[in-house]
């Protein structure tokens, strides 16, 4: 009922449509509930008693109900069908930007082809709800309730003939409405977990080639797929016991009804008009009990639906903005880390990290995979909130700054690039896309990008594809780091950024990179010392803490940790 008071809820901004889509429903209920009186007045006075002048007014009256009839339901229908796609539309774009919100943990524990069946197939079961479904309950709750009345009026033996079977089609209903609902739930998860096996297995296609693994992943996909098919079967199955008795015991009425009629008409204590009549109104009693099933499954897969989209939309932002937020007059990218200790759930990641950045310093992070260097730099930009500790930026804790201005002075060359299916200058201004060509190609020219973004056929108006396909790894970190240059921020962080290029091309990219790095804060996560060797400071991480800090040549000299990558380095130069 929680869930049905929510989906409620989302259409609420609409409720003078959802007025006139029921008014307009109700008046299609009268015409039909109208037309048996009509029909039995036409009998008993026209045929019966021979007054022939009321032929064509009752049929004109017949006639007029079908025209009204007609009308109303084509209106209905625009009325609802509006309404159910602008319901969707807000609940879509809500629950977007609701994503939008959702902090790095969530895209930790959820995949995107999960995501993706949520965003489509379970907002379509709620629009198919909101444009037929709620007519469909109303009109057959309305018509069924409105044709007992008006049967009783004529024959309340009859009625009470087709109430019998009434409590055993109700507790029919029920019963397969408790099986079915929980096999819906799973069909809809099975759903999420296929469409995801089919997102990553897309996506990855070209790993799946090259370790000629096709066979093995059509086995997964069968697999999942199979899960899928037993899971149909199944609600079919629980289908093919309940829907035949429950059509069977609606159409059973009719034949009861008729016998019943014959039956009083024979001890004169009905007439032939007011039997036809009366059979106007079986189907109206008996069709509801034959939809109880139709009706239950569409709820039930609707509410299914809701309930997966609530999840998301109850997921609450870890990471809030606070009440008061602040931000410096001037930002300047002095950043102090101050005893900060930090986890993934119960895996220490970071352990009492303290150093200052000075405003325009260049900071170095080394260390062995999975000692914590990637996750240093996240949170600068309060992707993750720490345990213990501080980390302040101008003076401020992160956790006081409004999330938006703290990000946008921060500039991003991500470990792992991802470019969007969009031209090469598009992605170059993605994070200012009000920024001028003469802006992008500068941005290009710092990043090295420029002289390969000539010679593509349509330059800086090339289209990339999904992820960047179409460009090489070191085309993709150029065009990233042109990306991070051109939004001009305080604070540039450079993750493993020019792993994939030559060393050449690399020492283009550090003196181009000079003069945009003056009265700037950098934070560079490299494995080269080419890299590393100029920064004010280098921290040396050893399983989440600072094992070694200092400059290049402070750190030789200590021969540690450092010392020990430079002269590997040097080796395996030397070897090559």
């Amino acid at each position: 009922m929680e869930t049905i008071k929510r989906i409620g809820g989302l259409v609420r901004p609409y409720r003078r449509k959802i007025v006139l889509g029921l008014t307009l429903q109700l008046v299609v209920i009268l015409t039909r509930l109208i037309a048996p009186y009509v029909t039995k007045t036409l009998i008993n006075d026209v045929i019966t008693q021979m007054h022939t002048e009321l032929l064509f007014p009752l049929c004109g009256a017949l006639l007029g109900l079908a025209l009204i009839r007609g009308a109303c339901i084509y209106t209905r229908g625009l009325t609802m069908e509006r309404l159910s796609q602008n319901a969707i539309w807000d609940l879509r774009t809500g629950l977007y930007a609701h994503l939008e919100e959702l902090p790095y943990q969530f895209y930790d524990k959820h995949r995107v082809g999960e995501i993706m069946s949520r965003m489509t197939g379970d907002i379509e079961g709620l629009r198919s709800l909101f444009a037929n479904g709620v007519i469909t309950v109303f009109d057959n709750a309305v018509g069924f309730v409105g044709a007992l009345i008006f049967m009783l009026s004529m024959s309340w033996q009859i009625t009470l003939i087709i109430l019998v079977l009434t409590p055993v089609i109700a507790v029919l209903a029920w019963a397969f409405r408790k099986r079915i609902r929980l096999i819906f739930r799973d069909i809809r998860e099975q759903n999420a977990v296929l469409n995801t096996r089919t997102q990553e297995n897309l996506a990855g296609m070209h790993v799946v080639k090259a370790f000629a693994q096709e066979p093995h992943e059509e086995e997964q996909f069968e697999r999942e797929n199979r899960k899928l098919l037993d899971l149909n079967l199944k609600a079919t199955w629980v289908w093919s016991n309940f829907v035949p008795v429950l059509d069977f015991l609606g159409a059973l009425c009719t034949p009861l009804s008729l016998l019943g009629g014959a039956i009083l008409i024979a001890n004169g204590q009905m007439d032939i008009g007011t039997m036809v009549g009366v059979t106007g109104y079986i189907g109206m009693l008996v069709n509801p009990m034959r939809a109880l099933s139709n009706i239950i499954n569409m709820l039930t897969q609707a509410v299914t639906s809701a309930e997966k989209l609530f999840y998301y939309v109850d997921f609450g932002a870890a990471i809030r903005e606070p009440e008061n937020a602040m931000q410096p007059k001037e930002y300047q990218g002095h950043v102090v880390f101050d005893h900060v200790t930090f986890s993934y759930g119960d895996h220490p990641v970071l352990k009492d990290i303290t150093f200052e950045a000075k405003p325009g310093q260049t900071i170095a992070v080394m260390g062995a995979t999975g000692s914590g260097k990637s996750t240093l730099i996240t949170l600068l930009g309060r992707f993750y909130d720490i345990q213990e500790g501080s980390i302040k930026i101008d003076g401020i804790d992160v956790r006081e700054h409004s999330l938006k201005p703290l990000r946008r002075q921060i500039g991003y060359v991500m470990q792992e690039t991802f470019l969007f299916s969009d031209t090469i200058a598009d992605n170059i201004r993605f994070g200012r896309p009000d920024a001028q060509m003469d802006q992008v190609e500068r941005s290009a020219k710092v990043a090295q990008a420029k002289e390969f973004i000539d010679h593509m056929p349509g330059g800086y108006e090339t289209v990339v594809g999904e992820r960047g396909l179409g460009l090489s790894g070191g085309q993709k970190q150029r065009v990233a780091i042109a990306r991070a240059v051109l939004v001009d921020p305080k604070i540039l962080v450079l993750d493993d950024s020019t792993s994939a290029v030559d060393m050449e091309t690399e020492y283009q990219i550090q003196q181009e990179l000079k003069e945009v790095l003056k009265n700037r804060t950098t934070f560079v996560i490299a494995h080269r010392i080419s890299s590393v060797k100029n920064a004010d400071l280098i921290l040396v991480l050893d399983h989440g803490e600072i094992a070694e800090r200092g400059n290049h040549k402070e750190l030789m000299a200590q021969g540690g940790i450092y010392y020990q990558m430079v002269m590997d380095q040097m080796a395996s130069a030397v070897k090559v």
